[in-house]
């Protein structure tokens, strides 16, 4: 019925918490056992999470860590029914309901070979791009839909080459030149150091994305939470500043 299509979600929500309540209550007989659902995109998943858990299963070596890879939306979606406890994704208009705490911001470049004809060109401008094809993210990503937002507030329709679901298949497809690649640098620092990607700026208002942690405003972080979002920023800062020291060094060269 409808009433109860209506009431589905809320009975869910309600379940959910009352699971996670329970369990709870269960990790009170344990003392310093717990347990951390993480969600994560699946470019947070390869690039961050890795040097993230590894600190983190050192000072909490008798949880019970998981990790549920989604994108943004479907992380939010998680989150809402209870899934997972945290969620490092990009910020939407899915996202307002939920707590956020700021990770980092970052841009979408043109990823290109160096023997590419943009690669070395002093200036890039909008008529340069105009016969090019990009290797776009997958299209049901926010990624996509900021990159197509941008293109059409600009007065321009990108040439797609290809969609792709990783952000490796898109570095690698960029280095054979099938396509200039949309992503940003800090996902490319190998890339970048050994000389087989060069990045340029697009030639408008540079895409920036806003990277949070979220959390479920309806239950109290716990004190494994804090850790993971205090060593979060931590690695991010650090691969940040590799890879923009990079892109220095490169450009000086």
């Amino acid at each position: 019925t409808r009433a109860g299509e209506s009431l589905l979600p809320h009975a869910d929500g309600i379940l959910a918490r009352m699971m996670r309540a329970q369990e709870d209550l269960m990790l009170l007989d344990r003392p310093g056992h717990g347990r951390l659902r993480i969600g994560a995109t699946v470019t947070i998943s390869q690039y961050v999470l890795p040097s993230v858990l590894r600190e983190l299963r050192e000072s909490f070596p008798a949880f019970d860590i998981s990790v549920s890879t989604d994108d943004s939306r479907g992380l939010v979606a998680q989150l809402e029914a209870g899934d997972i406890d945290v969620a490092v994704a990009l910020e939407t208009s899915f996202s307002a309901p939920l707590n956020r705490e700021p990770l980092f911001d970052d841009t979408i470049q043109m990823a290109l070979s160096p023997l590419h004809p943009l690669a070395s060109k002093p200036k890039i401008r909008t008529q340069d791009i105009l016969e090019e094809s990009f290797i776009f993210y997958n299209q049901t990503s926010e990624t996509f839909r900021l990159l197509e937002q941008e293109s059409i507030a600009n007065g321009l329709k990108l040439n797609t080459a290809m969609q792709v679901g990783s952000m490796a298949a898109i570095k690698e497809m960029a280095k054979i030149g099938m396509g200039i690649g949309l992503l940003s640098p800090w996902v490319a620092e190998q890339e970048i150091a050994s000389g087989v990607l060069v990045f340029r700026n697009l030639p408008w208002r540079n895409l920036q994305r806003k990277w949070s942690i979220h959390r479920d405003p309806r239950h109290e972080p716990q004190m494994i939470e804090e850790v993971f979002s205090g060593i979060c920023q931590n690695v991010v800062q650090t691969l940040q500043l590799r890879t923009e020291q990079l892109l220095l060094q490169k450009s000086v060269s």
